[in-house]
């Protein structure tokens, strides 16, 4: 009786510990077959391909485990196509990665190995995109600086820009960079992009490119993502709504063909969604995760590799954040736990193995001090 005590205080502890060292993430981004991440002491990590630089390492090599950072304290971080960016609790704006087009907003062209100050200005929030990248001051006002082709910085010209630029005397509460459109929400809820509409991602069908912001609806918006092609936004009340490209089922209607308006797909109470290239990930208010969208490689999560048209339940464990990248999934669940799914070629799930995954397999790398 004496030995079974001790092996229980033993098995306790341990899960205990255990706990306490899984329960360590609390912000992740993934784009481009690459990861970053904020642990709960504010350090940045990274880990996946790094042959534009994109890992902030100081490398160009893959890292199939991930890779400390910066010990500075950081807020939030958003990945691009070959570029990252992020806000530190001082709430100054950094960057790396691919530069050619300016998406670093540092005043130059040239690619950055590791984190780099971008300006001293106090940021609220960021997003980027493919060769572009938005952020909202603390004052509210609307920036935007990079590739600007297809009108994507709303600056009303197709010039690119290396510096951040004003596009908006508005307030702005949101903001999401897609592949070369911009969407947004202002302070009122209304809802508004600009940039490329070619497979109508804009939400509008009265016009191919818009360089300048224009209102897509004047109903209360808390959240919007934007894909390649497509976006996925939250009204108030909760709602799922999506518009844009829709070959692999991404807009989750059950349909695959393209919108260009938004439609409405699910009524029940939606905590946040994130857009990959081509497939979607939703984590409801009740904390349960669903995916949709292409699945040749188990980015879905749900077993197959069959695409879904749509919202199908993957987990019914407590998940508080998700992130879609391009073929790749990482979520993290009410404990901090990080978890991982889809292809893994690069070394992007961070398992340090090269075997896709096609459901969420939790990810063993939340001891690395």
């Amino acid at each position: 009786m004496k030995i079974y005590s001790i092996l229980l205080t033993v098995f306790l502890f341990t899960n205990q510990v255990q706990s306490q060292i899984e329960a360590c993430w609390k912000v992740i981004s993934v784009r481009n077959y690459y990861s970053i991440g904020i642990r709960e002491d504010g350090s940045l990590w990274s880990w996946g391909r790094n042959r534009e630089r994109q890992l902030g390492d100081g490398t160009n090599m893959n890292q199939a485990f991930p890779v400390k950072i910066s010990d500075f304290k950081w807020e939030t971080i958003i990945s691009g196509y070959n570029h990252s960016i992020g806000i530190k609790t001082d709430k100054t704006l950094l960057g790396w990665g691919s530069n050619e087009e300016g998406q670093l907003g540092n005043g130059t062209n040239y690619t950055k190995t590791y984190p780099a100050q971008i300006n001293k200005f106090k940021w609220k929030t960021i997003s980027a995109g493919e060769y572009h990248s938005l952020g909202i001051k603390d004052d509210g006002t609307l920036w935007a600086w990079g590739s600007n082709e297809e009108g994507q910085l709303g600056d009303g010209t197709d010039d690119d820009k290396n510096k951040p630029v004003q596009i908006s005397d508005s307030i702005w509460k949101f903001v999401s960079a897609g592949f070369n459109y911009s969407l947004g929400i202002q302070e009122d809820g209304s809802l508004w992009g600009w940039g490329n509409n070619e497979d109508g991602q804009l939400g509008t069908d009265k016009f191919k490119i818009s360089a300048v912001p224009v209102k897509i609806s004047s109903d209360k918006w808390t959240f919007i993502v934007s894909g390649f092609d497509y976006s996925l936004g939250i009204q108030e009340d909760g709602s799922l709504w999506s518009w844009g490209y829709n070959e692999f089922g991404q807009l989750g209607d059950g349909s695959n063909k393209d919108k260009n308006f938004p439609v409405r797909i699910d009524d029940s109470e939606w905590l946040m969604v994130s857009a990959g290239e081509y497939h979607a990930l939703g984590i409801k208010k009740d904390g349960t995760l669903w995916g949709w969208g292409k699945n040749d490689n188990g980015q879905v999560g749900d077993g197959t590799q069959r695409n879904k048209n749509t919202p199908v339940l993957i987990d019914e464990s407590q998940w508080k954040f998700v992130a879609a990248g391009f073929e790749h999934s990482l979520g993290i669940q009410k404990d901090g736990s990080l978890w991982g799914w889809g292809y893994n070629g690069y070394g992007e799930l961070g398992f340090g193995v090269e075997f896709n995954r096609n459901i969420p397999t939790q990810v063993s790398f939340c001891n690395i001090n």
